[in-house]
């Protein structure tokens, strides 16, 4: 019965995504009105939050039953691993002032630039990548998003007043 304990122990953050899923899918018909389908198909305003409301579920379910399967079938040997990494706080505090930052910048400095020293940043905060791979990463990710964002979806990103 320990193992079962130690996997549900291990599952407290998909219980808690399960019960927000629950409560998301229980309050859907009080927050969006369904206004028919005048019999032209069965989709309504309330087809696509049902559908990520249980997804949020079946995955969170299946979360927990792995982590329980997982602990019931590990042995007594498995156990003596090393302990995991302790959590460094202050990288983690230097991650949210990195995208602070990027939010302050991103109106005088615009997406792409703001982006590349956001994902700079990001990579060093955590380390061991080599400078090659931060500019690859970099400008991988920042261009073909501002590419798909602007010119296919037509969503409007700051080209940054400073260059005005």
């Amino acid at each position: 019965m320990s193992s079962l304990s130690s996997g549900l122990k291990d599952s407290i953050p998909s219980i808690v995504t399960l019960l927000v899923g629950a409560f998301f899918m229980a309050s859907i018909p009080s927050q969006i009105a369904d206004f028919g389908t005048d019999g032209l198909s069965g989709v309504s305003a309330r087809t696509m939050p049902y559908i990520i409301a249980g997804a949020i579920m079946v995955f969170s379910l299946f979360s927990i039953v792995a982590a329980v399967w997982a602990h019931i079938q590990s042995t007594p040997a498995d156990t003596t691993d090393d302990p995991p990494p302790k959590t460094r706080y202050g990288l983690v505090f230097l991650a949210f002032i990195a995208i602070a930052s990027w939010i302050i910048l991103l109106p005088f400095i615009g997406y792409n630039i703001a982006t590349i020293l956001l994902i700079t940043s990001i990579m060093l905060i955590i380390g061991r990548c080599t400078w090659v791979q931060i500019v690859l990463v970099s400008l991988a990710l920042s261009f073909p998003v501002n590419s798909l964002l602007g010119v296919v979806l037509k969503v409007y990103l700051p080209s940054g007043s400073l260059f005005d």
